[in-house]
């Protein structure tokens, strides 16, 4: 029966572009859905049939032979080529069906490929297996994934097909038009086709795929662990202690501890000791020492989210410096260490032969303490920083690993430094001292243990009734107006966008703002009694009425005295009071 072509490209691409394509989507299909939070790879296997009645390789493969065989596995990890050879057996007994690697497959031009992989979906669904054919002479690829139909299944039911025309065009086929009649082929049409597009052209994708270091299986499944036995509790207490959101931090700590020790499993770390310099929260700490695994946590001051932790974390006040070394360690933790970031390879250095480290970079921080400037500018800041970091570790003799991490934040990428078995310590130490001392002001500035008021409180008054009084004069510019109870006109202004309200203020008032956090933002939510501050714009909020409100009775009323038409209320019904010659 002939296929339904579901969508097609107008343009044309080189068979090297179209492979390049098919392959990102293979290798990291959780990009563009959603639904899957990583896949396992299981077998890739050359094979090759000799029946002439088989026309193509997909029809052999189907959902009932599948599921028949897979009802036989113990589990989806017992895979073996013989999997493949029980379904191809009914109709060519003398298959060649061969187990290969990503290099056979890579070099050949012409043939027929299985990959069998494990779809690892979000949340608590059930993994599924799903089957992928390509056939590098037809020039296609076919995705099948196959769950029992009770079961949701986080891709396509039906077998898709990906191809290069005979005109070199893109598409997506299907079997039948009950197939093309459903919202899994809007999905391939609306969200895959167009990355697959996008993925053509970018022939060098160079990017981290993330868990590239640990098996996505196994940390799927320990995070899904970790998050049920201590994600709940921990978002439930969070708001007592912190004002960060909890859905973000507790589960992107819990995120962290799965990897790590994932990582530690896949390395076959024993007696790990680590050291979390920074640990902030302390909620990293937490789940590693309940999980078992002997450590502790520094940072320069404690944090009332360490109560929430009963003594069952071992966290500890003090400074970290570029002198401080960790002899007992075997690992050094910077998670979002800031300062320090640049710092941790070279601690984990000259703490013992035995010291690994594991970095998050965020912020970046020069050796100095200060913001890194970038250095290449045809790069992102953040990329250039993670170099920076990367080159820093080569430096001090560390086989360093980038990748990326499953964690609600855009800089989720991370380098894992592993010690060799370098017997030059000594030159290594040496040129590493050499290369601190060729940086400019590189003398270490710590952080001061009691944290700065940064809220726009601190402010001189002054001038904070300058940018006060500036932004009322440039809102009410913008007339509009409502009316008094005595019958006059009230000129309640219009709404500017905080990034236009900012430019009208003078270089020298703006500069003191930039110091603190959330800048215009924050010094106008402050003062909220006067403006109304939404999705980045600004108005001016009325004042309210007794009727609505009278806990502010005793506070002067701030439109009374400074606006040019005076209070919306009479003294009498204003929810402040009027006083006169403030």
């Amino acid at each position: 029966m002939d296929r339904i072509p579901l969508v097609t490209s107008s343009t044309t691409f080189p068979l090297r572009n179209f492979w390049n394509s098919v392959m990102v989507y293979h290798d990291r299909p959780n990009v563009v859905n959603r639904k899957l939070a990583a896949v396992a790879p299981v077998l890739l296997c050359e094979i090759s049939l000799h029946s002439p009645r088989i026309k193509r390789l997909s029809e052999i493969f189907t959902r009932e032979a599948l599921l028949y065989e897979i009802r036989k596995l113990p589990n989806l990890q017992m895979i073996t080529p013989q999997f493949i050879r029980e379904i191809t057996e009914s109709y060519d007994k003398n298959a060649s069906i061969k187990e290969c690697d990503r290099e056979v497959f890579e070099r050949s031009l012409e043939g027929q490929f299985v990959s069998l992989r494990i779809l690892l979906p979000r949340g608590d669904q059930k993994k599924c297996l799903e089957l992928v054919i390509f056939d590098r002479t037809a020039k296609s690829a076919t995705f099948f994934a196959v769950q029992e139909q009770s079961e949701h299944i986080a891709a396509p039911r039906f077998p898709y097909h990906i191809e290069l025309t005979p005109s070199d065009n893109l598409r997506i086929v299907l079997d039948t038009f009950e197939d093309a009649d459903t919202s899994s082929a809007e999905w391939l049409a609306d969200k895959l086709f167009p990355k697959l597009l996008k993925w053509t052209e970018d022939v060098q994708d160079k990017a981290v795929t993330s868990l590239s270091l640990v098996l996505p299986n196994e940390y799927c499944t320990l995070y899904a662990e970790l998050k049920a036995k201590y994600g709940e509790n921990l978002v439930k207490a969070w708001p007592q202690k912190a004002n960060t959101d909890p859905q973000k931090y507790v589960y992107e700590d819990v995120a962290i501890a799965a990897y790590l020790i994932c990582l530690w499993r896949r390395l076959g770390a024993e007696n790990i000791n680590f050291v979390d310099c920074g640990c902030g929260n302390g909620l990293l700490v937490y789940v590693l020492n309940e999980e078992g695994y002997r450590g502790h946590g520094f940072d320069i001051r404690g944090r009332k989210t360490w109560d929430l932790y009963e003594g069952r974390a071992d966290l500890r006040e003090g400074t970290i410096t570029p002198e401080s070394t960790f002899p007992e360690a075997t690992w050094i933790i910077g998670n979002h260490s800031d300062e320090l970031t640049p710092w941790i390879p070279i601690v984990a250095l000259k703490s013992s032969p035995k010291t690994n480290f594991f970095v998050l970079p965020c912020c970046s921080y020069e050796l100095s303490g200060r913001k890194y400037v970038r250095m290449n500018s045809a790069i992102s800041q953040y990329e250039d920083y993670l170099d920076y970091v990367r080159n820093i570790s080569v430096l001090c003799g560390f086989t360093t690993s980038v990748d990326k991490l499953r964690i609600p934040s855009t800089k989720r990428t991370c380098l894992v430094g592993v010690r060799g078995d370098a017997s030059d310590v000594e030159e290594i130490q040496r040129r590493v001292s050499a290369f601190v001392g060729q940086r400019q002001n590189c003398e270490f500035v710590a952080r001061e243990s009691v944290e700065a008021v940064r809220n726009c409180t601190r402010l001189n008054r002054d001038l904070i009734k300058r940018i006060v009084g500036l932004v009322v004069e440039q809102l009410l510019k913008a007339e509009c107006t409502i009316g008094k109870g005595d019958g006059q006109a009230w000129n309640r202004g219009g709404t500017l966008h905080l990034g236009e309200l900012s430019q009208k203020i003078p270089a020298e008032d703006r500069k003191p703002l930039k110091n603190e956090c959330g800048g215009l933002q924050t010094l106008l939510k402050n003062h909220r009694y006067i403006f109304d501050v939404k999705n980045g714009e600004v108005s001016l909020r009325p004042p309210p009425s007794l009727n609505e409100c009278n806990k502010y009775k005793d506070k002067p009323c701030w439109f009374h005295a400074n606006h040019p038409d005076g209070c919306l209320f009479r003294s009498e019904t204003c929810a402040y009071k009027h006083v006169e010659n403030l």
